[in-house]
């Protein structure tokens, strides 16, 4: 019984190693065998001698790439193993699938992993605002994009991570390689004018959102942005029209009165007053509760000297925040300008008293 156990076992080896070899060199052989039983140090001597015997077998390098290499975390050298295999036989089948395919797909599914990884430790560090977790982030970051350099959106939001941290030198380094990866993609032309503004690039960065807002012209965030930047390096009348677009696909009430808000001061630049309070009071209609806004409206009236259109609004800051000493010392400076000395006093010593 015993010696019958034993002739079995040698009989199903030799039938398995007669299909596994079956147009396979030893060396592969033996290595497929140590693959199936999880002998990774044997499979991998076992895989290099047989890429030494069969330098053009394409499946030998699909092989090292996947179970050598990645299973040590090794990425450039997995992606080299798979370019090499792709450029020996991008369309010869490899563990049953074409090669071009079988590798990308072990790409995809490495680079994937990594960067849920990595986003949910960016979403954490944005919860708890530490540093040490951000840095870990933008470690696994830089693994994803070595697993695959080609993806444009890990180098968009590295770049995002880079800029937290404070190194702006980095951050506009990954948001130009996420560029050269992917020109035509919304997110990494957005991403990179966002990081250039604020890094104090506004034309560079107005060459970026305008392309992102050519290619999602629906995105209100990309379209307030390009507002923004068309103000920024002088095109006042450009800016106008963008803004006027983004208040027609504005839906939130408080967004659409910030826009409402900095259209009024534009046109105040242009010297188009009717228009700037029709503005200022579509922003205070749609939110009337905003004190900033409408300080912002009386001191930009202030600051054209339209004398009586400021005291009309710091009289009404007055009314809705009557602790503040800032509106009362603003309300005397429009009354001294206006010529009522004894109004400004009044006001002016009420600012002291409320300690301003």
């Amino acid at each position: 019984m015993k010696t019958y156990k034993t002739i079995s076992q040698i009989l199903l080896l030799f039938i398995s190693m007669l299909l596994w070899s079956c147009g396979s060199t030893v060396e592969y052989t033996s290595a497929k065998m140590a693959l199936q039983n999880e002998n990774w140090d044997e499979a991998e001597k076992y895989l290099f001698e047989a890429l030494k015997v069969e330098p053009q077998n394409a499946e030998v390098m699909v092989q090292i790439g996947y179970h050598v290499h990645a299973r040590k975390q090794q990425w450039e050298e997995m992606n080299e193993m798979f370019n090499n295999a792709v450029s020996v036989n991008p369309e010869g089948k490899a563990l049953g699938r074409p090669v071009k395919e079988i590798t990308q797909n072990y790409r995809e599914m490495y680079w994937a992993e990594n960067y849920n990884k990595a986003v949910r430790k960016f979403n954490n560090y944005k919860k708890m605002q530490d540093k040490a977790i951000l840095k870990e982030a933008i470690d696994v970051f830089n693994e994803t994009v070595s697993i695959d350099p080609a993806k444009s959106q890990t180098y968009s939001i590295l770049a995002t991570c880079y800029y937290e941290l404070g190194n702006s030198d980095k951050a506009i380094e990954s948001g130009k390689k996420g560029y050269e990866m992917d020109p035509d993609d919304f997110q990494t032309n957005y991403t990179l004018g966002q990081i250039l503004s604020l890094a104090g690039n506004k034309k560079e960065a107005l060459f970026h959102v305008e392309k992102s807002v050519q290619i999602e012209p629906s995105d209100t965030d990309a379209v307030r942005q390009l507002a923004t930047l068309y103000y920024d390096n002088g095109e006042k009348e450009k800016s106008v029209d963008t803004f006027e677009t983004a208040i027609r696909q504005e839906s939130d009430k408080t967004i659409k009165a910030n826009l409402y808000f900095n259209l009024g001061v534009l046109y105040m630049q242009l010297e188009k007053f009717e228009e700037a309070e029709d503005n200022f009071f579509s922003a205070y209609d749609l939110n009337p509760e905003d004190i900033e806004a409408l300080s912002g409206i009386a001191q930009t009236f202030e600051n054209a000297e339209k004398w009586r259109r400021a005291s009309k609004f710091y009289r009404e800051l007055i009314e809705l925040d009557p602790e503040n000493p800032d509106h009362y010392k603003g309300m005397s400076r429009v009354l001294i300008k206006q010529g009522d000395m004894d109004g400004a006093t009044r006001y002016f010593e009420k600012a002291k008293q409320l300690g301003g």
